[in-house]
């Protein structure tokens, strides 16, 4: 019995190298016909096990020998961010495949190649196989491709028009106040320090979706109220006893319902529900808890709004997002449209808020940052604030006149920058799953990318590609390059908002011209699907190549909500930034009586402690799971009236002066050894 089992182990190991080898070569083979560079891997780059287990493998491979272990550069996830254009540059192409016994994956970033993909929709289709585990609730326009997506489409498109843009625009500045006011305390002067201004973003981006996309208005809470996180799970038999007041029927509150569903989402996605309910954990009965909760809100909401469309009642809501999908449903018979499900509108209703929030949440959050690390170009924002405003105050601004302003001057430079550094998607995912080899134009030369390939459209390198980007030379922010191995010889790594102005030394046009902004027009496409083509940019900006800034992706599978956010994020920077600062919190390193007797020196050195801080943090603490975000950390902010501001405007330059030797001996530390 033991030989026959031993005889079975040899086998299967026999079996399994021949195979791996076989399949290996015929992947090489196909590599070499392609006419695509491309580089040797053990580890196929989306292989689940290796997904999972990379960590634990890292430290083993950083024990041998460079030459050995050239590949894992290759197939780490998230690599196009924390090596950026520097791996491209090693391969010497813009456009490669990495060949594994799993398959062939192609990485690009080549603004002609990414065009190509994205607008030969039926060539490259989505890998709609990696986005099944967002079907939680159902079918959605996300994980959807061909017929079905095209229904999905149809259904979603309507209310994401300039209409329901004014109602994100009029909540944004409402929630964006109310969090303002929770930052800077009830005398205004600003003295808190905010640790997690992430949370805050989560909130109000959450907010403005629930009421511009579902009709649900949601109070900012004060200071002085109880949270609406519970403390711990409880279940539907002690509501009497919580000290948050329950929706009627329900044993969470629809904020916290929808507040501890994002919050656990890996949960949601990895584990069965029949699974889930089994577990003995109090985490993952509260998550299994939230799914539920939040579905039957839907549900009453779906209800709600279609006995008041059967009834022939209209309201300003009726043309949010929930509104519009009900709508299909109730007018099926008038329509040669297919209606979405139940199911289907409660899954894209789901991945819409999921989405949705996360995307401009990230935004104002980076942007934030970034100001924070660059005073000058706060103090440039606000003042094009002054001129566009004029000392308005929120509750006075207008939709029509004052976002095409914002979308065009240096707040508008400042979220395409944001944008270009950080998108939220970094990796776009196309294939070429279920289709033949399909041909291609790649470095001005006709290739072929093999069939069953996945492809990656390289958003966070092709934005800061040197031969697709005007750039200057690096200014070496703290006296050190931003990225230690990627672009050391122009600035495309660095923050400059000021790179996207067309006027003389970064000046606004309207500041001198005095002409009226205007928003791009919609360009909409004429095969039913709504699909926008207009530019991510005002016509006033910069405009690179095509397939160079794809922070939303590009052609028929764009982000549907794109001018969603674009509203939001304008909006919510405008209403902090236009009488406050914002500025990196020092309390680790010096308290505000300390601060208040420093001299200009002793400030600049205090705050280049902080600034390096957040600096590794935006080079090393960022990561994926649904969108690109700040996970291993937390840059502390305060936010100050302005005219009070702590630090010198050029506290960067001031700090260079000081300190000429800091860019001496810098180590990788993108580089996978020094992960830590």
């Amino acid at each position: 019995m033991p030989s026959l089992l031993a005889l079975a182990v040899g086998a299967f190991v026999i079996y399994y190298v021949v195979n791996t080898y076989l399949c290996f070569r015929r992947n090489l083979l196909r590599a070499q016909q392609s006419g695509i560079a491309y580089v040797k891997a053990p580890v196929y780059y989306i292989n689940r096990i290796w997904l999972i287990t990379h960590r634990l493998w890292l430290p083993l491979l950083a024990k041998l020998p460079p030459s050995w272990t050239a590949w894992v550069d290759f197939c780490i996830p998230d690599f196009g961010h924390r090596l950026s254009i520097e791996v491209f540059q090693r391969v010497g192409a813009d456009t490669f495949l990495v060949v594994s016994p799993g398959g062939i994956m192609m990485h690009t970033a080549e603004p002609a190649v990414i065009s190509q993909i994205t607008t030969r929709r039926n060539d490259f289709p989505k890998p709609t196989a990696i986005y099944r585990s967002l079907d939680i609730y159902g079918k959605n326009v996300v994980s959807s491709e061909g017929q079905m997506w095209r229904q999905h489409r149809k259904a979603t498109s309507p209310p994401f028009t300039e209409k329901n843009n004014h109602l994100v625009w009029a909540e944004s500045i409402d929630q964006a106040s109310a969090m303002l006011g929770s930052w800077v305390g009830p005398d205004g002067k600003g003295d808190r320090t905010v640790d997690r201004v992430m949370d805050d973003t989560m909130r109000l981006s959450l907010y403005v979706i629930s009421r511009a996309g579902f009709g649900r208005k949601l109070e900012w809470p004060s200071s002085e109220a109880k949270a609406d996180v519970d403390a711990d799970y409880v279940d539907a038999s002690k509501i009497k006893n919580q000290e948050i007041d329950r929706d009627a029927g329900h044993s969470m509150s629809y904020t916290y319902a929808i507040h501890c569903l994002l919050d656990n989402i890996l949960l949601q996605f990895l584990i069965p529900r029949w699974l889930m309910e089994k577990i003995p954990s109090k985490t993952v009965k509260k998550a299994n808890e939230a799914y539920f909760e939040w579905g039957n809100y839907m549900k009453e909401a779906v209800a709600s709004k279609k006995k008041s469309l059967e009834a022939g009642a209209e309201d300003k809501d009726q043309l949010d997002l929930l509104g519009q999908l009900v709508k299909g449903q109730v007018n099926s018979g008038k329509s040669k449209d297919t209606p979405l499900t139940d199911s289907e509108i409660l899954g894209n209703m789901f991945v819409l808020i999921l989405a949705g929030h996360e995307t401009a949440a990230n935004s104002i959050h980076f942007s934030l940052v970034y100001l924070a690390l660059y005073p000058q170009s706060q103090r440039a924002l606000q003042k094009d604030l002054d001129r566009i405003f004029h000392g308005r105050p929120p509750s006075e601004w207008d939709y029509d006149r004052d976002l095409p302003a914002l979308f065009g001057g240096m707040v508008g430079a400042v979220l395409a920058e944001e944008l270009r550094l950080v998108p939220p998607v970094i990796g776009i995912p196309k294939s070429t799953f279920g289709v033949p080899d399909q041909p291609i134009t790649v470095d001005g030369k006709p290739c072929t990318v093999p069939s069953a390939t996945y492809i990656s459209l390289c958003s966070s390198s092709v934005q800061r590609n040197p031969r697709c980007w005007p750039a200057g030379k690096p200014t070496l922010p703290g006296g050190k390059p931003v990225h230690p191995v990627s672009n050391v010889d122009n600035d495309l790594e660095e923050f400059r908002p000021e790179r996207w102005l067309l006027g003389e030394e970064g000046e606004l046009q309207t500041a001198v011209t005095g002409t009226k902004e205007e928003m791009p027009t919609e360009t909409v496409t004429t095969d039913d699907l709504a699909i926008n083509e207009a530019a991510d940019t005002s016509d006033r900006m910069y405009r690179p190549p095509r397939g160079a800034y794809v922070p939303f992706s590009d052609g028929y599978r764009a982000c549907l909500g794109r001018r969603f956010a674009q509203v939001e994020v304008l909006a919510t920077l405008a209403v902090i930034l236009q009488t406050y600062s914002v500025e990196l919190a020092v309390d680790q390193w010096a308290s505000d009586e300390e601060v208040i007797a420093m001299d200009e020196d002793a400030r600049v050195e205090v705050w280049q402690k902080a600034a390096e801080h957040a600096r590794d943090l935006m080079l090393n603490g960022l990561g994926v799971i649904i969108s690109l975000q700040m996970r291993n950390g937390h840059v502390s902010m305060r936010f100050v009236p302005r005219g009070q501001e702590k630090f010198p405007d050029d506290v960067d330059e001031k700090w260079k002066e000081k300190r000429p030797d800091l860019c001496r001996g810098m180590k990788p530390v993108a580089d996978w050894r020094f992960w830590g």
